[in-house]
């Protein structure tokens, strides 16, 4: 069974005071405490420590999706350690358990990297179904897209710019996820990753999303 066994070890403090906001330095000052929970449960039984960055990411989604659900006024009294720290570590360990029910998260193939396309190719990675729908739409409608992608792509890990390599040349989820040996969920949650991302990095860069 899948479980915490880092005896000993105590979860990362989650400190915060009131309402939380997912902001950029609100975020920042997370990171510490989320790459602890990544690395604590790369670690745990059966050993993924190649997982790490992506438990990483999958923690600090979880946090920019729960993080403003709590209630600094609930009757339960509870403070926001509490509150986070067990969605965190549950997503954490759902996401584990399917990449080690998958005995090869992903399988050599033969694809075209990004930075082999034509513009009008690499941009068909905006028009692919999925409900980030509107995102795509902005950045198809920003020319800059195309000279700040080398940019943004150094921000993906492996797996997701695999998965982003993919989607240029318009494949669907479900032949991403055959064709790399992933769930469909894992293809989807990668998608986002990529979106939360370049969605960030665009808005430093002053694109127009």
């Amino acid at each position: 069974m899948l479980k915490c066994q880092s005896i000993g070890v105590k979860c990362p403090p989650y400190n915060h005071e009131g309402i939380f906001e997912a902001e950029d330095e609100t975020l920042k000052s997370f990171f510490p405490d989320l790459s602890e929970c990544a690395v604590c449960m790369s670690q745990t039984p059966p050993k993924r420590m190649d997982l790490e960055e992506d438990l990483f990411q999958v923690a600090a989604l979880t946090l920019i999706d729960k993080g403003p659900q709590f209630n600094p006024s609930h009757k339960s009294g509870a403070n926001f350690r509490s509150f986070i720290r067990v969605r965190i570590c549950g997503a954490l360990m759902d996401a584990k358990k399917r990449e080690v029910k998958l005995s090869h998260r992903e399988v050599p193939t033969p694809y075209v990297p990004v930075n082999q396309m034509s513009e009008t190719h690499t941009a068909s990675v905006l028009q692919f179904p999925d409900p980030q729908a509107d995102f795509e739409d902005r950045l198809a409608a920003d020319l800059s897209f195309t000279e700040a992608l080398p940019q943004l792509l150094k921000l993906l890990t492996p797996g997701e710019r695999k998965v982003f390599d993919y989607l240029c040349q318009d494949w669907q989820h479900r032949e991403i996820a055959q064709t790399l040996n992933l769930s469909k969920g894992r293809v989807s949650q990668l998608v986002k990753q990529i979106h939360v991302k370049m969605t960030t990095a665009g808005k430093r860069l002053d694109l127009n999303f």
